[in-house]
């Protein structure tokens, strides 16, 4: 009689084996990295696009008497015949996380801003967050809860401006390249913070429309399509202040 005896795997047939996991591990990692990152990109797009569009909302309801775009403080822009004293949406502020601060949360029987009374309806801490930028908590928001850099001084802009875009583009360079520029250069062009990092980013246009960029599609004409040889520095609000983006964390 013979005995019955289970055959375990040889240690080739194992080692084996772990080499062709590690070949299909790495194989796919590209493209689910890919994916997932596309998937991300197009979510921040969604709500960018979401705060924009708020934003257009605001400024075309006549309620707010175009303030709902940030703007250096211009006393020419306040509405004839009224003094504002403390701060109002006219004021210079020093980031997109002062500009969301002041026009998410105002309580509507404070005097001093009855002109800006919840300028940006329906938005929320999240939208101006995500992928590694936490959401603020109560009603203060700063640097670490803004993921976007939102550019003023954006009147004379054509409506196809990039004027929200993920805070790893590096606004100034942004504003400063000529819209026919082919040069791909992401360390030009994005920093290394969150959310993205060099691998990519958004950026809304001024009419409410938004694009993402994979890292190898960061380069100044598809980021400024339809600006040719203009750069963004050249258009100003009509008053010598010209279009900039508003820092938040790191980016400039």
């Amino acid at each position: 009689m013979k005995a019955n005896r289970k055959q375990g795997f040889t240690m080739i047939e194992l080692l084996v084996v772990i080499v062709i996991i590690g070949i299909l591990a790495t194989s796919l990692f590209g493209p689910v990295t890919n994916f997932l990152l596309q998937g991300n990109l197009t979510g921040m797009m969604g709500n960018g696009r979401k705060v924009v569009q708020a934003i257009i909302s605001a400024d075309m309801s006549g309620r707010y008497a175009s303030i709902a775009w940030p703007a250096s403080e211009n006393q020419d822009l306040k509405p004839e015949g009224q003094t504002l004293n403390g701060p109002d949406m006219y004021q210079d502020f020093s980031s997109t996380a002062d500009y969301f601060q002041e026009a998410l949360y105002v309580e509507e029987n404070d005097v001093q801003k009855r002109n800006r009374l919840k300028v940006l309806k329906d938005i929320e801490p999240a939208m101006i967050a995500g992928q590694g930028v936490p959401a603020a908590s109560g009603q203060t928001i700063n640097d670490n809860n803004c993921a976007w850099i939102l550019a003023k001084n954006t009147r004379e802009a054509p409506s196809i401006a990039p004027v929200f875009c993920t805070r790893n583009v590096i606004g100034t360079a942004l504003v400063g390249a000529a819209g026919n520029d082919t040069a791909t250069d992401v360390e030009t062009l994005l920093n290394t913070q969150q959310p993205f990092g060099r691998d990519g980013c958004v950026i809304i246009r001024k009419d409410g429309s938004g694009k993402k960029f994979a890292a190898d599609e960061v380069y100044p004409q598809a980021m400024l399509e339809g600006l040719g040889t203009a750069t963004l520095s050249e258009f100003e609000q009509g008053d010598g202040n010209a279009f900039e983006f508003m820092q938040t964390g790191s980016s400039n």
